[in-house]
């Protein structure tokens, strides 16, 4: 899920939240990436399994996180209360500027979480396990490949972000009913880096926004598609078809969003 090819900034990306989320996709640089060998030899002893202990207190990794894979390539995760995990963009990494579609997988990888150690364990249904945990420098992340023993050190490691505010509630995966009534719903992925993916255009890539309580996407394909978060009309999409008026109506009327888990 980790192996990632080389990301790709869509031209348009706006700036959004905390440095790495931003960083983690244009590659880490200096500190933030493991450059040296002390530094990786130091953060390998502290990332290690940890033994049987007090299990912290796990409410507070109730959310969404941004971490990166051992090509620095961002993907985010959820953990929702009960134990669900949902992470997206982190098996082939994010095609050029949304050149080709991503793969299921990529859009929408399902996990359990449980406590571990000094933070919590995400095991995915693709055989990868994430540990994010509270380490010597702060919240961090370690990484083990299908088929690695937990006990080993990491596959990779590297620094976490948990995401606060309005853009924590937005960044997930959601199916979209389109405008055309006679085609299926299709699913979209919004990154905490500003970009988006769907799985309905041939290129399949977008930018997302914030502007109030509407979350704006606009799509390489022209479309444009508008989804509510205020709390009196949650998920309420609307989208207009390539050189629609903008401000007219929109195209195929009001549909009703839906969040993955």
């Amino acid at each position: 899920m980790r192996h990632c090819r080389t990301l790709q900034i869509l031209e348009r990306l706006r700036p959004v939240g905390a440095s790495l989320l931003l960083m983690a996709p244009l590659g880490l640089s200096g500190a933030m990436v493991a450059g040296t060998a002390l530094a990786q030899s130091q953060q390998a002893s502290q990332a290690q399994a940890p033994g049987k202990g007090a299990e912290p207190d796990t409410r507070s990794f109730i959310g969404t996180w941004a971490l990166t894979d051992n090509r620095n390539n961002l993907f985010n995760v959820r953990l929702f209360p009960g134990g669900k995990a949902v992470s997206t963009v982190g098996a082939e990494g994010v095609p050029a500027a949304g050149a080709s579609r991503l793969s299921p997988k990529e859009m929408r990888e399902l996990g359990r979480w449980q406590p571990w150690g000094n933070g919590v364990r995400i095991d995915y249904s693709d055989g990868w396990t994430d540990w994010i945990y509270v380490g010597p420098e702060g919240l961090s992340h370690a990484a083990w490949q299908p088929g690695q023993s937990r006990g080993s050190v990491p596959f990779n490691y590297g620094p976490a972000v948990k995401l606060s505010g309005a853009e924590a509630q937005v960044v997930g995966v959601y199916s979209f009913p389109p405008a055309q009534t006679e085609l299926k719903p299709y699913t979209a992925t919004l990154l905490s880096n500003g970009q988006a993916f769907n799985d309905i255009d041939s290129r399949a890539g977008g930018v997302w926004s914030l502007s109030g309580n509407t979350v704006v996407i606009d799509w390489i394909s022209g479309w444009r598609t508008t989804m509510s978060v205020d709390p009196a009309t949650p998920l309420r999409l609307r989208h207009w078809a390539p050189g629609a008026d903008r401000n007219g109506p929109e195209t195929g009327g009001v549909r009703q969003g839906k969040r993955l888990e």
